[in-house]
């Protein structure tokens, strides 16, 4: 069987949840793989692609950096092996009066 992997596309941010700026950081599996400051209006393309675990599902998060208060966690989304080859997928993060999504897609490479 060929690796199951997992395109992460657009993220895009329709509301902030402070009042200027997120320090948005994108993590996989608890594992950073973006990070930068978003406002509302804003799109940017990750173009990051990861391995899809063996268990089979992993789950992408959204975090507002706070420093030096604590982190904002402003939602997560599980994403399954069964969304192999069904297109584009969004995960939606609303948490904290945010509103943001990201565009996915699982595929195998």
């Amino acid at each position: 069987m060929m690796a199951l992997q997992v395109h992460f596309a657009k993220l895009n941010c329709i509301e902030t949840e402070d009042a200027g700026a997120d320090e948005c950081i994108v993590r996989w599996n608890n594992h950073e793989i973006w990070r930068g400051d978003m406002k509302g209006g804003r799109v940017r393309d990750l173009n990051s692609f990861v391995l899809m675990p063996q268990e089979g599902f992993g789950v992408v998060s959204l975090t507002d950096e706070d420093s030096p208060d604590e982190d904002d966690h402003l939602g997560a989304h599980t994403i399954r092996k069964d969304e192999l080859n069904q297109g584009w997928h969004r995960a939606n993060f609303l948490a904290d009066e945010a509103n943001y999504f990201l565009d996915y897609e699982v595929f195998e490479a």
